[in-house]
């Protein structure tokens, strides 16, 4: 019977410390975490119906001089000449090669724009939030960095007020407040300028259109629109699509290989980070890139594919486990019952 209650003890204590201090420490390292928001409620509705037709004479006259349309036939705005004129004729025989053509003409606009490589807006519509997309047409700084950074820089100020017992103190906490937000809306945080003259009906009949030529992506394929210009995935053989070097001169890092960022992160901290980052860093350098919850679950499900393979034999194998520990702990214990019995 003491055996039982020292087992019993034990197993009172790791259930106390798994449940109880690893959740506290949880709450502690990452306060406020909320899951992931995909209605993006601090963006306003733009409401309305949109044409299709309209909306790709928009997006020729407004998009294509940067972006290409593989999937309606636009390419990407770069002449073979051009990369001739800018790399010497000794690129010519490159540029017969599709897939090198494709990589000399990103490093040409990279380093045109000291920026990420444009996007290619073929399946656009069907891996971005709608309503993120009209916003972040319109106005790309304020929607990918700027509105959330402001919601979750303001809510910081009322957490820290909170602990404050005086007015002055409220007021260097309001006043530093302000000043950071005014600092961060005062850098260069991206490439694309604001398209501030298109109307909201401009914006439906745009993403209409882009929303009419998208298809069903793959999880691979969501990885790579969403991420895949800035990130890696070496151990799927997938490079971003902006060279390196530039990558470190736009943002002042190389941005991390993701092939194992499910296992050192977890899934619930990459869902929240991957649908805000200044919602887990403030500041970060890394924008908003809106994706709906549909492409979301894409992307983690594939990197878990890719970078926690085992996940669900391991999970099942717990089970086993726990099971043999079970058995041969009775087991023990009748055993130890056994040899006991005849010690006085």
């Amino acid at each position: 019977m003491k055996e039982l209650k020292i087992l019993a003890l034990l197993i009172g204590l790791t259930l106390v410390t798994y449940i109880g201090i690893e959740p506290y420490a949880h709450q502690v390292m990452h306060p406020h975490l909320e899951g992931p928001d995909f209605e993006y409620l601090d963006l306003a509705d733009i409401e309305g119906e949109g044409d299709v037709a309209r909306g790709r004479e928009l997006t020729a006259v407004n998009c294509t001089y940067c972006h290409s349309i593989k999937s309606d036939g636009v390419p990407q705005p770069v002449s073979k000449n051009e990369l001739i004129n800018k790399y010497g004729s000794e690129v010519a025989s490159h540029l017969e090669n599709k897939f090198e053509l494709e990589q000399i003409s990103n490093r040409y606009l990279s380093e045109m724009y000291t920026a990420a490589v444009p996007l290619d807006l073929s399946d656009v519509g069907n891996v971005f939030n709608e309503k993120f997309l009209k916003h972040f047409i319109k106005n790309p700084a304020y929607t990918a960095f700027e509105s959330t950074f402001n919601l979750h820089k303001t809510n910081e100020m009322y957490r820290t007020m909170g602990h404050t017992k005086t007015k002055v103190q409220k007021d260097i906490i309001v006043e530093a407040t302000q000043k950071e937000i005014d600092t961060f809306a005062q850098k260069n945080k991206i490439a694309m300028p604001a398209q501030e003259h298109l109307s909201d009906q401009d914006l439906n009949d745009i993403v209409v259109y882009l929303k009419s030529i998208s298809h069903d992506v793959t999880p691979r394929h969501a990885l790579e629109i969403a991420c895949g210009r800035c990130h890696g995935v070496a151990y799927d053989n997938i490079t971003p699509t902006t060279p390196t070097d530039i990558l470190d001169k736009y943002l002042g890092m190389v941005p991390p290989d993701v092939s194992m960022m499910i296992r050192s992160k977890g899934e619930h901290y990459l869902t929240v980070f991957l649908n805000d980052p200044q919602k887990v860093l403030i500041g970060s350098s890394m924008p908003r890139v809106g994706i709906n919850e549909a492409t979301q679950e894409k992307i983690v499900h594939y990197l878990e594919t890719v970078g926690d393979a085992k996940k669900e034999e391991r999970e099942s194998l717990g089970f086993w486990v726990l099971v043999y520990m079970t058995i041969f702990t009775v087991l023990a214990y009748l055993y130890k019952r056994k040899v006991f019995k005849e010690v006085h």
